[in-house]
């Protein structure tokens, strides 16, 4: 007897994009149903509610840049896959500006080119760029700032790009880019006398946030957040924190799931803070505080990157001169433990995301690349069909 149509829905839902790829192999209303909108977005909610298809993308510094994926739940087991650079050309220089829904924004400086890929279905997409109506300052060598995240509103991702101007015209710049109009629009309504003291802006509970001071009169620390669903900015209030040190060495915003964080740094110590944690009793929850050397020695902004499925470990990126390694911190016990992780590069840098089926015009797919190993049998067959081809024969 057939399973009702609603009941394998629901079983689809559950598998990672992977299996759902081959899924679309076993009929065309099966393939028609995994590449329909409501299903990619039902997929993407139950990945995030049962907080399963985290994954790591992990880019190679210096040098070509190369990507690599692995999944969170089995960091102590698996390797990494390489895949091949989803852009055509290296992105030296390039500037990662975050990643959400699936989705990854890169910014290519040197040309102001803006892509969005999607790693998990090898497939990348260069945005319209800005048009010429709009001031030269983001074709020149102002100070940029930019954000990138989802409207869940709207059901649209959104690229933020900021220009601070210090010369003929002072205060900001602001245009808004958005996946679903393939649109750029000038935001009117903008903060003054702001200063930031970040550039990537981390997204979280539906706005983008920055660290900054305000310039007028006695100069003071915020956190700014840009609304994407009502494209306005807004003030966040601090966690109980001292604010009467210097922010640029001691504070630094990141992302932890969905979740905002705040890393503080008093003296000997790290207390790590998240914002609207659930059941916690105020808007800021302490998650973590410790006073370990290899910890508090080398976090600075973006390395508190996951918790674990069960909440009671932290996936911390840990960073020197030489290299970068990636380390679970136990909350109960604060003890730290190395992500048996293989095939990473000496130094790359890591970002969360979620796994989606999300299709986007590509310009250009790109696909895991072999192993050396692979790549020599491939070769050795290639070799051995092309003599058998040739005419040659075997004689005893």
């Amino acid at each position: 007897m057939a399973l009702p149509c609603e009941m394998i829905d629901e079983i689809l839902c559950r598998l990672s994009v992977k299996n759902l790829l081959r899924c679309r192999c076993v009929s065309k209303e099966w393939c028609s149903l995994i590449d329909s909108t409501a299903f990619v977005k039902k997929h993407l909610k139950t990945s995030r509610d049962c907080n399963a298809g985290f994954g790591l993308l992990m880019i190679k510094l210096g040098g070509d840049t190369k990507f690599y994926l692995a999944s969170v739940d089995s960091l102590d087991e698996d390797s990494v896959v390489k895949i091949k650079n989803p852009l055509k050309t290296f992105l030296y220089g390039a500037e990662i500006v975050g990643a959400s829904n699936g989705l990854m924004c890169v910014f290519k400086n040197d040309r102001k080119d803006v892509f969005l890929l999607n790693p998990i279905m090898r497939k990348s997409k260069k945005i319209a760029p800005a048009p010429p109506e709009f001031p030269s300052l983001f074709r020149r060598k102002e100070r940029h700032i930019y954000g990138f995240g989802y409207d869940e509103v709207n059901d649209d991702y959104k690229v933020v790009m900021i220009a601070e101007c210090y010369v003929k015209f002072r205060g900001l710049i602001v245009i808004v880019y958005s996946f679903k109009t393939n649109a750029w629009t000038r935001i009117q309504n903008v903060p003054k006398n702001i200063h930031f003291t970040g550039t990537r802006g981390v997204f979280a509970s539906g706005s983008l946030h920055w660290l900054a001071f305000e310039k007028r009169g006695n100069s003071k620390d915020i956190i700014l957040g840009f609304d994407l669903e009502l494209e306005q900015f807004k003030e966040v209030p601090f966690p109980p924190i001292d604010m009467t040190r210097d922010s640029s060495k001691s504070r630094f915003l990141a992302d932890v799931g969905e979740y905002l964080c705040i890393l503080d740094r008093p003296s000997y110590h790290v207390n790590v803070w998240l914002m609207n944690y659930p059941g916690a009793e105020s808007t800021w929850y302490k998650a973590l505080s410790t006073g370990q050397e290899e910890i508090r020695g080398t976090m600075r902004s973006n390395e508190l990157i996951a918790f674990s499925r069960s909440g009671k470990d932290v996936l911390l990126q840990v960073c020197n001169p030489h290299y970068t390694k990636l380390a679970w911190y136990n909350l109960n016990r604060e003890t730290v433990k190395n992500a048996g992780i293989r095939g990473l590069p000496f130094n790359f840098c890591s970002f969360l995301y979620t796994e989606s089926l999300l299709q986007l015009t590509e310009d250009e797919p790109f696909q895991p690349e072999p192993s050396e190993d692979k790549e020599k049998k491939n070769t050795n067959k290639r070799r051995r069909d092309e003599f058998l081809s040739g005419g040659s024969s075997l004689r005893i």
